[in-house]
């Protein structure tokens, strides 16, 4: 999103568990959240960030994962 705002060189400068010790840490915590701060800079030239925006990587690893809808006793011939 960085980028079609028109911002390039993207570039996570420091991250850190930044709930520990909060109310809700453990919240934070089951989903992996942490605090950082990053920067960026306004593209110079359109072509300069069609280039940054011709570069972007959509993909996304597969990973296993828990099905999202589990089997039921009756799909097994259970009651």
């Amino acid at each position: 999103m960085v980028v079609t705002a028109g911002f390039i060189g993207f570039e996570i400068t420091w991250r850190a568990d930044v709930f520990s010790g909060a109310p809700q840490a453990g919240s934070a915590a089951n989903y992996g959240t942490l605090g950082i701060s990053f920067r960026a800079r306004k593209a110079r030239s359109e072509d300069e960030l069609f280039a940054a925006l011709a570069a972007l990587s959509c993909e996304v690893p597969i990973r296993a994962t828990e099905p999202i809808v589990k089997e039921r006793p009756e799909d097994r011939g259970g009651v």
